[in-house]
């Protein structure tokens, strides 16, 4: 059975660290829950400052574990637990102002967001993407707490999702995922896309300088927010897009072995394999009977048969390529 330094993902973990954090957060989570001091005012909102206080505690545990070394089904749990704690803080907000139920996921430049899309995917829970959809946006309707990247995720996901509210609008230190993602989608480049990442990932650690838990590995006696550094945004684009991730794997914090899981447990079918034809561009002739889709079109789900050809239109996304999306 492997000890725990040869369980975790990095280095800088240490058991007694691990062990101290993890009664740490656990004993949070629970007293959060049961705590009468969350008073119905104005900075608590209801309960919604009890909810914030346990999704925050439920995504460091997350990372903790992650780190640790711990097995992916029980990220998944700790996962789905951090969904859930996000849904009770917008319903907390909405009864106390008597309102739909707002955002409480910073999705314009937002780390946080990217993250928790990122692991949707890689952790097979793509069910969840709806929800965090509104938990990002808010139930109003619409995609107004999205930026460019963070619509260009859920657009691999699901062709049918609208185009940004803020269209041209990201944060700088992730724009060059737009370009990842349109190296493959328009030039089907998938070299030049992972030579992309390579220069973001290069850059990963130094761009996040001004966060909380920057540097905190350096001194864990008396720094407590260091749970682990990972850039699973990067991951889910190697994954949604079939990207050799060999060249990454240099990287501390690319976390090679949650892409390798999925990829065992549920091959990508959109960009598997180009010599299969499962993408194909506007005006060629279809290869396969069966439903196809484009990403370039709202609803553009639809029945071809072999031999018909695909129809072009104009399009923000350039030019169009229809993909494979099954038999039913």
């Amino acid at each position: 059975m492997l000890n725990f330094l040869e369980k975790r993902r990095q280095q800088f973990l240490t058991e007694e660290y691990y062990k101290d954090r993890l009664y740490y957060y656990i004993e949070g989570i629970d007293g959060w829950k049961e705590s009468d001091a969350f008073e119905d005012d104005q900075y608590n909102c209801g309960d919604d400052r009890r909810w914030n206080l346990i999704s925050h505690d439920y995504s460091f545990l997350l990372y903790l574990e992650y780190t640790a070394g711990k097995s992916i089904e029980d990220i998944t749990y700790l996962f789905e637990k951090l969904i859930e704690a996000y849904e009770k803080q917008s319903e907390a907000l909405a009864i106390f102002h008597k309102s739909e139920k707002p955002s409480v996921i910073v999705g314009e430049g937002g780390f946080i967001a990217l993250t928790i899309i990122s692991l949707a995917i890689l952790l097979d829970q793509n069910i969840l993407l709806k929800k965090i959809e509104k938990l990002i946006n808010g139930e109003s309707g619409g995609n107004f707490g999205e930026d460019e990247i963070i619509n260009k995720f859920f657009k691999l996901t699901n062709s049918n999702h609208p185009n940004p509210e803020k269209d041209g609008i990201y944060s700088y230190a992730y724009a060059p995922l737009c370009d990842v993602i349109d190296n493959v989608i328009f030039k089907k480049n998938k070299n030049h896309a992972v030579e992309l990442l390579n220069d973001y990932l290069s850059d990963w650690y130094k761009i996040h300088k001004n966060t909380n838990w920057y540097n905190s590995h350096l001194d864990l006696e008396n720094s407590y927010e260091y749970c682990g550094y990972w850039a699973f945004e990067a991951a889910a684009l190697v994954y949604l897009l079939d990207l050799d991730d060999r060249s990454l794997h240099k990287y501390l914090y690319y976390p090679k072995d949650i892409v390798q899981w999925i990829r065992n447990k549920k091959p990508n079918q959109i960009t598997k394999n180009d010599s299969e034809q499962v993408r194909v561009a506007a005006r060629e002739s279809c290869p396969r009977s069966g439903y196809w889709f484009t990403v370039a079109q709202e609803n553009s789900r639809q029945y071809f048969k072999q031999g018909d050809v695909f129809p072009d239109f104009e399009s923000d996304w350039g030019d169009v390529y229809w993909q494979f999306d099954g038999d039913k």
